[in-house]
C-alpha cells in the first residue's frame, strides 16, 4: 500500500490539519481507515488519538482511493468537533464491535420506572377547534347536468 498526501492545508479556527490523500492498494481491497490511521500518525508524528480518516472513495475496479484525513491538535479539539459516527468508524475492529455490542444490548432491555413517584402520562396538548358554520347550497354552488 503506497500513500500520496495530495493536498495539505491548515485551519487555525478548528485547530487540525485537512489532509487529501491518494493510497494505491495493488491486489487488496480498500484498506481499512484504523490502518490508514495507524500509517498516517506514525509519518505525520502525532498520536494516533489526533488522527481522523473522515472519508474514503474508491472507484469499481481501481486500485485508488483518494482519502480525507483531519489531523487535530490536541484530542480536546478533535473530541468537540468530530461527529460521533466517525470516531466509531476510525476505532479498531474490536473496540468498535464492542460498542455496537453494547448498545445492541442496551437498545433491548426496556426502560425501567425510576420507582419515585407515579410515572404521570404526558399531557396532551389542547389545540382550539374552529366551529364550521354549514353554508346554505345555492343554485350557482350546484354542478350543473350536461
Amino acid at each position: 500500500m503506497e500513500i500520496k498526501v495530495s493536498k495539505e492545508t491548515y485551519n487555525p479556527l478548528l485547530k487540525r490539519k485537512e489532509i487529501e490523500l491518494e493510497i494505491q492498494h495493488e491486489e487488496q481491497g480498500t484498506p481499512q481507515r484504523f490502518e490508514i490511521r495507524k500509517r498516517m500518525a506514525s509519518k505525520l508524528g502525532s498520536k494516533i488519538e489526533n488522527v481522523f480518516v473522515v472519508g474514503l472513495r474508491t472507484c469499481t475496479g481501481m486500485h485508488r482511493t483518494a482519502c480525507s484525513l483531519q489531523v487535530y491538535d490536541d484530542p480536546v479539539a478533535a473530541s468537540s468537533t468530530i461527529p460521533e459516527h466517525v470516531a466509531l468508524r476510525n476505532l479498531p475492529p474490536e473496540e468498535r464491535a464492542k460498542i455496537k455490542e453494547a448498545k445492541s444490548t442496551k437498545e433491548e432491555k426496556p426502560a425501567k420506572p425510576s420507582g419515585k413517584g407515579e410515572t404521570k402520562a404526558p399531557e396532551e396538548e389542547t389545540k382550539p377547534t374552529a366551529k364550521v358554520e354549514a353554508k346554505p347550497e345555492t343554485e350557482a354552488a350546484k354542478p350543473t347536468k350536461k
